[in-house]
């Protein structure tokens, strides 16, 4: 059993208002399938936990080839597994994926410019057959990552789209490039369909595809639900985000490098099949 442990303050948020902070304590756990409650000691007091039926939809990949980095942690402050909105964690499985080459560089030319990163105008794929929940493609995009400014809460996933994947969760894709996105609420598309491309629209620090699983179909208004993807190589993980675009990342030892459905590890570097 593997062990990710957090704490630290968390944020509650109404809108673009700050309304509160707590401490709280983040676990992350790896757990046998067959677990299904979980006790939890604290400050003298035991806490059961039931945990869901399953660990949510197996899904195909949201891009292809790579390799793409896994960025997420848990004890990132800002991080998407620590800002509450209206009491909800819509990003408790958030991932963002970030394309790099071999060297671990992210971007060529000027990396400034959105367009040099190299994950800019991947094609976005639709990773079940699904119906189209909510989609936008029409808010504009700065040309440059240091013109990129705070945006309005409901404009914060910039370009998106939203696949309802039944059972009440919907997997979400968003800073798309205007004008990509290629469907509309109430299309039915095909696991491995094109449904748009990554980009920069939104509140995001650089190029790249924000996705996540939620029970509710808009960006923010869900609770972040499990889930993981049928297949992917696991290639390494970057120990030290920030060596991120200026090195390779650290091959790890000990795995499969064939991964079958689960969710890919903090940081890591995976391939999706082309």
């Amino acid at each position: 059993m593997l062990f990710e442990v957090a704490s630290g303050p968390a944020t509650v948020r109404d809108g673009d208002v700050v309304l509160g902070r707590f401490e709280g304590v983040f676990v992350e756990l790896d757990l046998p399938d067959t677990t299904r409650r979980l006790s939890v000691e604290a400050a003298g007091q035991t806490i059961t936990l039931d945990l869901p039926e399953d660990d949510g939809p197996m899904l195909g990949p949201p891009l292809r080839c790579g390799p793409w980095a896994a960025i997420y942690k848990a004890d990132w402050p800002r991080g998407h597994r620590r800002v509450f909105y209206d009491g909800r964690l819509p990003g408790r499985t958030a991932i963002d994926w970030v394309r790099l080459d071999d060297q671990g560089r992210i971007a060529t030319g000027d990396p400034d410019l959105a367009k040099s990163a190299l994950g800019y105008g991947a094609e976005v794929l639709a990773v079940a057959d699904a119906v189209v929940a909510a989609a936008r493609n029409a808010v504009p995009e700065a040309e440059r990552v240091s013109q990129n400014g705070k945006h309005p809460q409901d404009l914060a996933a910039g370009n998106y789209v939203s696949l309802d994947l039944g059972k009440g969760r919907f997997a979400i894709c968003e800073h798309l490039i205007p004008g990509s996105v290629a469907v509309q609420p109430g299309d039915r598309v095909r696991k491995g369909q094109v449904i748009g491309q990554l980009g920069f629209s939104g509140d995001s620090t650089g190029p790249h595809l924000h996705f996540h699983v939620a029970d509710a179909a808009a960006p923010l208004l869900g609770e972040g639900v499990g889930y993981g993807f049928g297949h992917f190589t696991l290639l390494g993980r970057y120990e030290d985000l920030g060596r991120l675009g200026s090195a390779p990342w650290t091959p790890l030892t000990g795995l499969a490098p064939q991964r079958h459905n689960e969710l890919p590890g903090s940081n890591v570097v995976v391939r999706f099949p082309d």
